[in-house]
């Protein structure tokens, strides 16, 4: 049995939608290879043609069955005033027929544009909350389920991000498309380059990887954390989602796979570095293809930094994944 098949093997009892358009398109990038003297490949996830696209549509394919086929009514998640998560998640609960709920933390905008504006189009009910303190806003959305359930209502709880096991289930999927297109094209990648945030991506990657024996690296570019932390929530999460699909596995083949670099962080989450700057107007001007500030430009400015100091091979393949967010561009 080859990658992908010992990877779809293990996932074919799982419920899922299919709102996302599958297998992503997964191409060369010539101009930029050109540039950087090394092989490089994107794989498009912000084509996965379901709201503006992104990651965060793979992670709901699950999560959204998993509250349909249990007989909830609706859904509720938070986030940033301008989270690609809850703009994923209201569009996925109204095309479904669920009324969702969004806790929204930080200032109010005077103007609701982006994210926010697309959050409106699809009909959520939003809350905003001024602090960004975790603990007020888990607080905020723990009374408004309350406040639904004496409705008579059944809300779905989303985590941040879809990073739970059962969303990661998507990404582990999303290894098998990578199998499956090294195997069909003879193309070997040897290297996997992404943005790591919530870290469900690089966990369900990790997990995938872990099932099908493919012994390339997978390097998360933290986005809102430090290393030692990002490495451990993507541990969580990967053995999460292996213990959830019945997959044994030893250990150390978990540990040896997490790979994350912190180092185009920059002052914080969603504050912009030149070099996340320089990375989003190259992939324009090279490719046509948009970044955003937060997290995909961030692990542009990664690739491309490891690439100028010769940590890539000119003849290994390397794989960079767009998760989405150029929506972030519009604030």
């Amino acid at each position: 049995m080859n990658k992908s098949d010992l990877i779809l093997d293990c996932l074919k009892e799982i419920p899922v939608l299919e709102m996302s358009i599958l297998p992503t398109p997964l191409h060369r990038l010539n101009n930029m290879s050109a540039r950087l003297s090394i092989d490089l490949y994107c794989k498009r996830d912000d084509l996965t043609a379901f709201a503006f696209g992104g990651n965060k549509t793979r992670k709901l394919d699950y999560l959204v069955m998993d509250a349909i086929s249990t007989g909830y009514d609706s859904l509720i998640s938070f986030g940033a005033v301008q989270s690609n998560w809850c703009r994923m998640t209201a569009t996925a609960g109204s095309v479904n027929g669920l009324d969702v709920f969004l806790v929204l933390s930080g200032e109010k905008p005077g103007k609701e544009t982006s994210n926010l504006l697309l959050d409106r189009l699809a009909g959520a009910n939003i809350t905003f909350i001024e602090s960004t303190e975790r603990d007020d806003i888990i607080k905020e959305v723990n009374k408004k389920i309350l406040e639904l359930k004496n409705k008579g209502r059944k809300p779905y709880y989303m985590p941040v991000g879809g990073s739970v096991a059962r969303g990661s289930l998507g990404y582990i999927r999303a290894m098998a498309e990578i199998m499956e297109y090294s195997e069909t094209s003879g193309v070997d990648f040897r290297e996997i380059i992404l943005a790591s945030g919530s870290a469900g991506t690089q966990a369900g990657l990790l997990a995938g990887q872990v099932i099908c024996g493919w012994q390339g690296h997978i390097r998360g570019m933290a986005v809102s954390r430090p290393r030692d932390e990002q490495e451990q929530i993507v541990l969580e999460i990967a053995r999460d989602s292996l213990d959830f699909i019945g997959y044994e596995y030893e250990e150390q083949s978990l540990t040896s796979g997490i790979h994350v670099d912190d180092s185009y962080l920059g002052d914080g989450y969603r504050l912009i570095t030149p070099g996340c700057r320089q990375a989003i107007q190259d992939f324009v001007r090279y490719e046509g293809i948009f970044l955003d500030e937060v997290y995909t430009g961030k692990a542009a400015a990664g690739l491309i930094d490891y690439a100028k100091k010769g940590k890539f091979s000119s003849q290994e393949p390397v794989l960079f994944i767009h998760t989405g967010g150029s929506v972030q561009l519009f604030e």
